[in-house]
């Protein structure tokens, strides 16, 4: 093959031309660490300002901030990607049940497609096995119920309520979904109630 008409590969640690270093993919697997704290200032860092990054303000629910937290940080130590979790205790067709709460998941727009969000979320999974949790619930707007589907979660069939301030009981309106993280783990029958704020 003549490749004279190829370009020059980047200089190593180069960005390919007419990329910034902000936008360049990272290389190799990503390495995904646990991060000490994760509030507005972080969320802004990986997806800029906004009220309502996550998409979900419609719902008009209050939820709980995740207590565990996983990233990923770009060479030059911006974060890139998140996923945080969260033990929660609920209720499934009359059987209490302790399950872990995934939530919090994102990555920045310029560093989608890469698999960040595959690795995030396998490795609090990963953490979550290590402390004996058998399920990992999840909420997510429909759209991304196929995305997590290819990570092994499923739906949530049942009628799902979760608590809100003053005590007030109010019904999931986003997909609920859950995974094994042990072997024979079999999600029970019934309507689930989330006897928190969601996460």
């Amino acid at each position: 093959m003549d490749d004279r008409f190829s370009p020059a590969p980047p200089l190593a640690g180069q960005p390919p031309a007419g990329q910034s270093p902000a936008e360049q993919p990272l290389v190799g697997a990503p390495v995904v660490e646990r991060i000490a704290q994760y509030g507005r200032a972080e969320q802004a860092e990986i997806l800029g300002p906004g009220d309502d990054p996550y998409g979900v303000a419609y719902t008009g629910l209050t939820f709980r901030p995740k207590e565990i937290h996983f990233g990923v940080r770009a060479a030059d130590g911006r974060l890139v990607a998140h996923t945080g979790l969260v033990p929660l205790p609920l209720t499934v067709g009359g059987t209490d049940l302790a399950v872990m709460g995934v939530g919090g998941v994102c990555v920045a727009p310029d560093r989608r497609h890469g698999g960040l969000a595959q690795a995030v979320v396998g490795a609090a999974l990963d953490h979550a096995r290590t402390l004996g949790h058998r399920y990992a619930l999840l909420f997510c707007r429909p759209p991304l119920a196929a995305f997590y589907r290819g990570l092994g979660f499923r739906e949530v069939a049942e009628r799902v309520t979760v608590e809100q301030p003053e005590g007030r009981l109010a019904e999931m309106p986003l997909r609920t979904m859950w995974a094994p993280l042990a072997v024979g783990a079999g999600w029970p029958e019934g309507p689930v109630r989330l006897r928190s704020l969601p996460m």
